[in-house]
């Protein structure tokens, strides 16, 4: 369920009047990306906490959606309004809210135009979602399904742990963002896929495979509070964040590997003729295989309280696969043959050179005597 957002304020610009409160000057926050009030309430926007003595502005919205505050002893529902009064103060929206991001995650933006699209439409059909208390949040069904007719295009993905290109490919980057949020957050993960080839992008046991009408990624909200969504695309990333209720103090969700083994790669190589003598050319990028299991764990101020096995899983390792040019054939020096060596001496084997001046000779010569003619 998408929730109300404040597209249309002036950056900088909105603030919350709070009523007769004590003025209280608070240490300039990072700025807010979303808000939740009380019960199922939800307000967000991509806006900054204005800074004490900013003039209140009045945002170009619906002025009859109400704004929820809390002022005094309960919530209540408050007006936006003008003022230059600089008495007044304002307050970080965390501590009227009482908000934390609970879970985050960056997804990168590499440099496939087609990966770089599939991953913004996702994060745009995801962004600003509202999960409400005990509701299962379901990818495909937030995101639907990935076609040329709705802008999707075709992206690496896997397929048989083999890279294809295939429409859609890269969504499973935002989904593995979101997996890994909701690992921290401490939500339960009721589906989960790993793909079926090595990612670079996410640890051991951390992916997310999507196939819209066969995998999905889902959670469950199990915090008893609302949470939102943000999928905010940066310079070179998605930035991933499930918003909720401050956790109580000393409270901490950790994801880790509880055993991780590597698996090496071979080197295989093939035979390509049609590259040069002592040519070769890289196929497929290795990548060791592992295998993993990775455990969360809750703790109490550093003491563990809870604890689950996520995944035990086993991947393959990425062979090297490089095509070599064919051995040179250098035909081979002939070998004396011992029988001729025999019969026809030095003739098999050629005779070391002589020195300067040495006549030759032949071994078994013998002398033959001048012929003279003797009368009888």
């Amino acid at each position: 369920m998408k929730i109300f957002p404040f597209t249309a304020l002036l950056p900088g610009a909105v603030a919350l009047l709070l009523g007769p409160q004590p003025a209280r000057a608070l240490p300039g926050p990072a700025p807010l990306e979303a808000a939740l009030t009380h019960e199922e309430n939800v307000l967000i926007g991509p806006v900054a906490p204005p800074s004490a003595d900013t003039t209140l502005m009045t945002p170009a919205l619906d002025m009859n959606a109400p704004l929820w505050g809390l002022n005094g002893a309960g919530w209540n529902a408050l007006s936006w309004g003008r003022t230059a009064d600089s008495s007044l103060r304002l307050t970080d929206w965390r501590h009227v809210f009482d908000i934390a991001a609970l879970g985050a995650f960056d997804v990168p933006l590499r440099d496939d135009p087609a990966e770089r699209t599939n991953i913004l439409l996702s994060a745009q059909a995801v962004d600003n979602v509202t999960v409400a208390p005990g509701m299962e949040f379901s990818f495909n069904a937030e995101v639907g399904e990935r076609t040329p007719e709705r802008g999707y295009q075709d992206g690496l993905m896997f397929d048989q742990g083999h890279v294809i290109r295939g429409t859609g490919g890269g969504i499973c980057l935002v989904a593995t963002g979101l997996y890994n949020a909701a690992l921290h957050a401490g939500l339960a993960i009721t589906e989960r896929h790993p793909h079926s080839g090595l990612v670079s992008y996410a640890a051991p046991g951390c992916d997310a495979g999507i196939v819209y009408g066969q995998e999905d990624f889902k959670f469950r909200n199990t915090t008893g509070r609302p949470l939102v969504i943000r999928a905010v695309p940066e310079e070179d990333h998605v930035a991933v964040r499930l918003f909720g209720h401050t956790p109580p103090p000393g409270r901490q969700v950790i994801v880790k590997p509880i055993s991780l083994s590597t698996i090496p790669y071979a080197v295989v190589t093939k035979t390509d003729p049609t590259l040069p003598p002592g040519g070769s050319v890289v196929d497929q990028k290795p990548r060791s295989g592992y295998d993993v299991v990775l455990a969360r764990f809750w703790t109490q101020n550093g003491r563990v309280v809870r604890r689950e096995i996520v995944t035990r899983e086993r991947r393959a390792p990425r062979n090297k696969v490089v095509r070599v040019a064919p051995p040179v054939v250098v035909p081979a020096p002939a070998l004396p043959d011992p029988l001729t060596d025999l019969l026809l001496p030095g003739l098999a084997s050629p005779a070391a050179p002589l020195p300067a001046g040495a006549a030759p000779s032949v071994e078994g010569e013998h002398k033959v005597r001048p012929y003279t003619s003797v009368t009888p």
